[in-house]
């Protein structure tokens, strides 16, 4: 487990990050817990990347905006779940926070929620919608009552093996189908032909794009221009003043092509977005 704490005049938080149990490999990316106090910022714009987000909300209420515009509180002790998106959203807080947040893969998703990826597009749900009652408060409760960190990351291992264990509403081929070719994709920064990717599959471009749309949400052409923009984001962490080169490097046609994609996904010019990163933080601060 990796904890990074900050302290200064813009607030101080904890963020304690940790990966799943190796028997969750392939569905659980990695787990966040988070604390924050008093922070200067209280919106924040989501980047969009290829995890569904689960968070549980153990502290104040919070607000989000998806991508979609529908505005969904969440209140202390609920929790929510947002799918891949091709745009930014938004959170609001009071600037102060606490909670837990699950970063699954598209096919963790499908198997936890049982629900075809294409229904959490773009959108954000609340976890009784989408779990049951029942099952979501067990789960909160479940982690309310743990003492730390390692203690909650190891509820949410127990949890998501229980839920994911059951093979009968998923269609097991397909996940597996899917998540290979989201790899193949993955491997080349987005930098791949989606053709070149049906036919070594053996199958039609149609039916390459429905089966990312039950299982991971977006077309596969969204999903390569999300992998690119992401490359690009990592590129500009390491060497901040080379963007145009990089984007251009990345596939880009011009700076004019980057600079809307980046609005787009960000809500901010790279300059803006520069200025306004935070060490641990995994959104966007914008207040």
């Amino acid at each position: 487990m990796q904890v990074i704490r900050h302290r200064s005049e813009r607030g101080q938080w904890e963020m304690a990050f940790a990966s799943a149990h190796p028997r969750l490999a392939g569905m659980v990316d990695t787990y966040i817990g988070y604390d924050e106090r008093n922070t200067a910022f209280t919106r924040r714009h989501e980047l969009p990347g290829l995890n569904v987000v689960m968070i549980v909300n153990l502290g104040d209420p919070i607000t989000i905006v998806d991508t979609a515009g529908f505005v969904i509180p969440v209140g202390t002790s609920c929790g929510f779940a947002a799918g891949l998106s091709d745009a930014y959203a938004i959170s609001e807080s009071g600037g102060s926070q606490r909670g837990l947040q699950v970063m699954f893969t598209p096919q963790g998703a499908r198997r936890f929620f049982r629900l075809p990826m294409q229904d959490l597009t773009n959108r954000v749900f609340l976890l009784p919608d989408l779990l049951g009652p029942a099952a979501a408060w067990r789960l909160i409760e479940d982690l309310q009552a743990a003492n730390d960190w390692d203690a909650c990351f190891a509820r949410l291992d127990a949890a998501i093996a229980a839920r994911t264990a059951s093979h009968e509403t998923v269609d097991l081929a397909g996940i597996r189908a899917a998540d290979w070719a989201l790899r193949q994709i993955a491997r080349r920064n987005g930098a791949m032909s989606i053709a070149a990717l049906a036919e070594e599959m053996g199958c039609s471009r149609k039916h390459l794009a429905a089966q990312f749309r039950e299982h991971v949400g977006l077309a596969p052409k969204t999903v390569a221009g999300l992998l690119r923009f992401r490359h690009v984001l990592s590129l500009i962490d390491a060497a901040p003043t080379r963007w145009t080169e990089l984007a251009l490097e990345a596939g880009y046609y011009d700076q004019a092509h980057f600079n809307r994609d980046f609005r787009r996904l960000t809500g901010r010019t790279p300059g803006d977005y520069l200025a306004a990163r935070l060490q641990g933080q995994v959104g966007l601060p914008v207040d």
